[in-house]
């Protein structure tokens, strides 16, 4: 069974994002593992709010990957090397951990990544955590019912002072 990956980075205090949904605090000057990681996946899961955001930053999409996009809207905007997932998410994943590929990317926001850890779906979380507070902001995680342990599998240090943690949720 594919395994999904929560592959997001953070604020210090737990934020993905700022409230206007901004993210301009997180470097994108050095690759900090990424490339390394998508080397290992070949299917990314996006909430629509995280997807709005990509396209007004120019990209739609992922290239090299399929794209499904989960949302409620029963017509959607079309984009080239996107489809649209209006079922139930945990459904639809269930399924695609069937077939055969690489680990699935789950970079939804908060609402979406809650919806998978509730259904204990999620197995690995891979976590840059960026040395800033932000003091509010949209979270990392909702609330949901269980707790749900780690297992911490890797730390990286980065020079300018970004962490990466992996963790396998067990």
């Amino acid at each position: 069974m594919r395994p999904i990956v929560y592959c997001v980075a953070c604020s210090l205090d737990g934020y993905i994002a700022r409230e206007d949904h901004s993210f301009d605090w997180i470097p994108h000057d050095e690759d900090h593992g990424l490339s390394a990681f998508f080397k290992t996946v070949d299917t990314v899961l996006i909430g629509r709010k995280t997807h709005d955001l990509m396209v007004s930053y120019g990209q739609p999409m992922f290239p090299n990957m399929a794209n499904y996009v989960f949302s409620r809207n029963t017509n959607p905007p079309e984009y080239k090397g996107i489809q649209w997932v209006a079922t139930d998410p945990v459904a639809f994943a269930s399924d695609l951990r069937q077939k055969p590929g690489k680990d699935i990317w789950l970079m939804g926001g908060s609402n979406l990544a809650g919806t998978f850890f509730e259904a204990r779906m999620v197995t690995d979380i891979r976590l840059g955590v960026v040395p800033i507070l932000l003091g509010k902001g949209i979270p990392l995680f909702r609330g949901f019912d269980a707790e749900i342990p780690l297992k911490l599998v890797e730390q990286t240090s980065f020079p300018d002072g970004i962490v990466l943690l992996r963790y396998e949720c067990i």
